[in-house]
């Protein structure tokens, strides 16, 4: 989740100002201390609209929050002096087939049924399964991460000319 919000709170300063409201900032940053996990992971109803996710999610071929965990778990691993590989691989089944995979597809199909109308699932099924749909969602966090990079860059060379001019 702290991975999510780093990069969410990376992006912002390379959104239109006019893009981020107030109420998005203070959801954001709701996010670090909330403790939702109980009510995400509820089965959702199993009716049309979970099924829609569903797909939704199964069309999204990029960086999925199960990979996201892997390499948190691969990070851990090589820094772990305690745990055994053997470890690490029952982990990484648990949260691929196991029970943490249930309940983290719970959370996954929870929080899409809050943030999207099941039109709004309809148009992103129909987006994903355009060329350029499957293109965004393969480069999207490429582009993402090279303009964080740029814009850092850029950050420092405005530091460096307003220091300089001072």
């Amino acid at each position: 989740m702290k991975l999510i919000i780093l990069i969410l709170a990376l992006l912002i300063p390379f959104l239109s100002f006019s893009q981020i409201d107030s109420a998005f900032i203070l959801r954001l940053k709701a996010l670090d201390t909330a403790n939702i996990l109980k009510m995400d992971t509820v089965s959702a109803p199993n009716d049309a609209f979970t099924q829609k996710i569903k797909k939704l999610l199964g069309e999204k071929k990029g960086l999925s929050v199960g990979a996201i965990l892997k390499l948190k778990i691969m990070d851990e691993q090589q820094k772990d002096t305690v745990h055994s590989k053997e470890f690490y691989k029952k982990l990484t089944e648990d949260i691929t087939t196991g029970e943490t995979s249930k309940l983290l597809e719970n959370s996954l199909v929870n929080i899409y049924r809050r943030t999207f109308t099941e039109s709004e699932i309809d148009e992103l099924i129909n987006f994903f399964q355009t060329s350029a749909g499957r293109k965004m969602d393969k480069e999207f966090l490429l582009l993402l991460v090279q303009s964080v990079k740029d814009g850092e860059q850029l950050l420092n060379l405005a530091v460096k000319n307003l220091e300089k001019n001072k």
